[in-house]
């Protein structure tokens, strides 16, 4: 994804937007998160969303910025270069071990604490896709070098 992301206006200007279509995407799914949330009486899972909507949006428009600094936009996933791609894939390993680790444990406390099916089919499932995915980009990246 380049910074230089634009859209059309009607008089031939280009119109700089103000965030990556990722973080875009990102927003939109937890304001839209948020909203069905506040009407399924969920509050405080209604607020965490909508806060992290806003501090998300605002991450990346701040981190847009010529004044932005390398951890700004590698937080907000507003790359300008090779070596921010290279420093957020690192920190993304990391957090994909972590969410390894983590899932597993919680794939356990299911079987430990026999909570209801679907929960633990649900825990069984994600932990078995971060696997999965695991995998396969192991295979593709030592493949591609």
């Amino acid at each position: 994804m380049s910074m230089d992301d634009s859209i059309p206006e009607e008089d031939g200007r280009r119109m700089q937007w103000p965030m990556s279509p990722v973080n875009t995407v990102l927003v939109g799914i937890c304001a839209v998160g948020s909203l069905i949330c506040f009407v399924l009486g969920e509050k405080v899972v209604g607020v965490a969303l909508l806060a992290g909507a806003v501090a998300g949006g605002l991450g990346a428009i701040f981190a847009r910025r010529s004044s932005s600094g390398d951890l700004e936009r590698v937080n907000a996933l507003e790359y300008a270069d090779e070596r921010d791609r290279a420093a957020a894939a690192k920190g993304l390993a990391a957090v994909g071990a972590l969410a390894l680790v983590l899932s597993m444990a919680q794939v356990i406390m299911h079987a430990v604490i026999e909570t209801d099916p679907l929960t633990r089919w649900f825990a069984l499932g994600m932990f078995l896709a971060l696997l999965v995915c695991w995998l396969i980009a192991n295979w593709f990246f030592v493949r591609r070098g």
